[in-house]
């Protein structure tokens, strides 16, 4: 009986690769590679961010220098290339660079290794193809946005009164520091301006979700209310002439600050804290009450419009049950319930104000 041999149909070689062919003849007519071409990536001229796909991703140009190299930027090779079946590996090497006249990188040459193979049983075959990617030049939204002075939302910040430019600096700065917790992709601020007015200030942002992050942290701690609207932003001819809106979060700060003096709910209180909730002194329970900002707000207080003063304890006297104290402004004395100041010594002084009578010592803010 005749011995049964597998050979190449279209050779005679006893080395099957696929398909009753060797790899040779299986190649010749299926090769790896049907039809390649020159790549393009517009990289952005300012920051040099690459855009992939008609998108702008998170890659840079350094990016394609880099070994190995990232694969959302090899797959440009089996999107733009054609092949007989999908490449499982591909491997790239830069072999040279060429820069134009006016010294920006504009071609990037290599060798790209592809591995594949026809069926997920049969090894993988590697062949070697050289590549020239052109690097184009164009302007990624995040220069477009700080080159032409749009944003894309903002933060605006008001007060129910007039505020000084040393506070409108201190809110300024926080809202600088608080930024550069949230970078955009190349790690630079999303806040690229701010504009100071009378009862606030207004922050502009080039990304939506930091804006409204980087409001609510700052609303947290100033005890100020949110709301989220939209504002008319120019016109935009992209749309029809159509005027788009841009988000805006509104933080409406209290009417009272720490260390205020007010009446809630017939109670004389002292404003000690405030931002998600109110910790405030009460005077006449003699103890600390806390109330979340917008049950605080809802009570209506009364803000009292005195200043504190600074006074002098002179001396404990009747038994210690009445202590003498002095305005150390006009001097004046007065006679005090020494419960007030008990933890003090002669001599020393402390802020206080009189209400209806009564001398009511400044407690420490938190």
């Amino acid at each position: 009986m005749a011995e049964l041999r597998s050979q190449c149909i279209s050779c005679g070689s006893s080395k099957i690769f696929f398909g009753r062919l060797c790899q040779p003849c299986y190649l010749q007519n299926h090769p790896i590679l049907k039809q390649k071409k020159d790549l393009h990536i517009t990289a952005c001229e300012k920051c040099e961010l690459l855009s992939i796909g008609g998108h702008w991703s998170n890659f840079y140009l350094v990016d394609l220098g880099k070994t190995p190299i990232n694969t959302k930027i090899s797959k440009l090779f089996s999107q733009e290339w054609k092949f007989h079946y999908r490449p499982k590996k591909i491997q790239i090497q830069i072999m040279n660079i060429e820069s134009d006249e006016d010294g920006y990188l504009s071609v990037i040459i290599g060798i790209v290794d592809i591995s594949a193979s026809p069926d997920a049983f049969v090894p993988l075959m590697t062949i070697s193809e050289d590549f020239k990617i052109h690097i184009e030049r164009g302007e990624c939204t995040e220069c477009h946005t700080r080159l032409t002075g749009s944003y894309f939302s903002k933060i605006q910040i008001r007060s129910p009164k007039e505020v000084d430019n040393e506070q409108l600096n201190i809110w300024s700065d926080e809202i600088e520091n608080i930024s550069q917790s949230y970078p955009q992709t190349d790690g630079k601020s999303p806040l690229f301006k701010i504009n100071y007015l009378k009862t606030g200030i207004d922050a502009f942002f080039q990304m939506k979700a930091a804006a409204n992050s980087i409001g609510r942290e700052f609303a947290k701690k100033h005890g100020g209310i949110i709301s989220v609207t939209t504002e008319f932003a120019g016109f935009d001819k992209s749309k029809s002439k159509e005027h788009p809106r841009k988000p805006v979060v509104l933080i409406t700060l209290p009417d009272f600050n720490p260390g205020d003096i007010a009446i809630l709910n017939h109670q004389l209180i002292q404003i000690l804290r405030c931002n998600s909730k109110v910790e405030y002194w009460d005077f006449t329970k003699k103890m600390k009450g806390k109330l979340p900002i917008k049950s605080f707000i809802a009570f209506e207080p009364q803000i009292v419009e005195e200043d504190f003063e600074q006074f002098q304890l002179i001396n404990f006297e009747q038994g210690g049950t009445l202590a003498q104290v002095m305005n150390t402004r006009n001097f004046e004395t007065h006679y005090i319930d020494s419960t007030e100041i008990s933890d003090l010594s002669e001599g020393e002084t402390f802020e206080g104000i009189f209400y209806n009578g009564r001398l009511l010592r400044r407690q420490k803010e938190i």
